[in-house]
């Protein structure tokens, strides 16, 4: 390994974001990108950060990541490497790595993506080879946020629908949900839909989120906190509505605690908030032993970790349409071309193929990074 550059840019937004955890106008990233040589030829890997500008979402956001990736993280591999002869090691053999920084799986996520990148355009091969999906589509479901009007809402639903999304997912939140979801059905009636709370209700509420059987959704994901999964399993008594979590499912084994006491039937699978990709394949590997069906999340990434959810979700399991519209759909600007769309999923869906040539897909462009860094910081090996 000769080094690494750690990268903190914030992408605009083409409209900003709303959730039930606030309002979102750009996008703020850390890439990672680790140097190395094989064979005395340069090679380069290169992960994301699915961290958030603030903590609504995960109590790591974008500021933490960055500290714990350049205080930690990078100095931890670092050294592993120099002690093994300045060789980068295996994403497998990052335990260590990861132990010196436990509460920040989110950066951790980002240098395991890193590394694998690099060994992957080592070995000439692609994610998707090395899973054996070369070659698949993806069928691709989109997200929209919650409106200041149910009829700007409707516009943007029929907007997707016409463009050949087949699912779409809303989000909800206290008086914002029954009449909501009520003229999205009217408005598209075969279309797959499903809600997210953010964890937005209380118990108090579980009478008036049953009101949301009447309308045959996919699933409701994550109606309570995190951390309250014997109210969850409640209301999946009592709902014939699937319950998904995100927020609660921070790795594999959370995930088969939350299915063992029954606080969900369906789970959400976000590689980065479960701590990289290996544990994602983890996860991946359990439910399908079970038939527990999954979806893809998504964290509003830039197109380069989206083409990598997009070879992890062309993997058997995978119940429905994940988050995975194209990143240019709500960036102002990428940093990579975006994925070839066709229409020939079911009922003429939109599908996407599976990113191809070595590594993880396209890397991103240098001259995007730099006009839009917020910092950059480059780590030269000992020795």
């Amino acid at each position: 390994m000769t080094g690494i550059e750690l990268w903190l840019v914030e992408l605009p937004f083409i409209r900003s974001v709303r959730t039930a955890g606030g309002i979102h106008t750009s996008r703020p990233l850390v890439m990672v990108q680790v140097s190395a040589r094989q064979d005395g030829v340069p090679v380069e890997g290169w992960g994301e950060c699915a961290a958030l500008g603030d903590n609504s979402y995960h109590d790591e956001d974008v500021q933490r990541s960055f500290a714990a990736l350049e205080g930690t993280l990078i100095p931890a591999l670092l050294q592993r490497a120099t002690l093994d002869g300045n060789r980068l090691p295996p994403p497998t053999g990052m335990v260590g790595v990861a132990r010196e920084a436990p509460d920040t799986s989110l950066a951790f996520a980002a240098l395991e993506m890193a590394v694998a990148d690099a060994h992957l355009r080592a070995e000439q091969r692609s994610l998707a080879q090395l899973l054996e999906v070369e070659g698949r589509t993806v069928e691709l479901g989109a997200v929209v946020g919650q409106f200041t009007t149910i009829e700007a809402l409707v516009a943007a639903v029929t907007t997707l629908v016409d463009d050949g999304f087949s699912r779409v997912k809303m989000k909800i939140g206290p008086e914002w949900d029954v009449e909501a979801v009520a003229a999205v059905v009217s408005a598209a009636p075969g279309l797959q839909l499903q809600v997210d709370a953010n964890g937005s209700y209380t118990r108090s509420d579980s009478d008036h989120l049953a009101e949301l059987d009447r309308f045959g959704l996919l699933c409701l994901e994550q109606p309570f906190d995190r951390g309250d999964l014997v109210a969850h399993a409640r209301l999946a008594e009592r709902m014939t509505t699937p319950i998904c979590l995100d927020e609660s499912i921070d790795s594999p084994e959370s995930a088969r605690r939350a299915l063992a006491r029954g606080a969900c039937s369906v789970v959400c699978v976000k590689p980065s908030r479960l701590g990289g990709i290996g544990a994602a394949l983890d996860l991946v590997e359990a439910c399908a032993a079970t038939r527990v069906p999954l979806w893809m999340g998504g964290m509003f990434e830039s197109g380069y970790a989206r083409g990598v959810n997009t070879t992890l979700a062309a993997l058997p399991g995978f119940a429905w349409p994940g988050d995975l519209s194209p990143a240019r759909r709500y960036l102002g600007d990428d940093l990579v071309p975006g994925p070839e769309l066709a229409r020939t999923g079911a009922d003429g869906g939109l599908v996407a193929a599976v990113p191809v040539g070595p590594g993880m897909g396209p890397p991103p462009d240098l001259g995007a990074l730099r006009k839009y860094a917020e910092r950059h910081r480059r780590f030269e090996r000992a020795g």
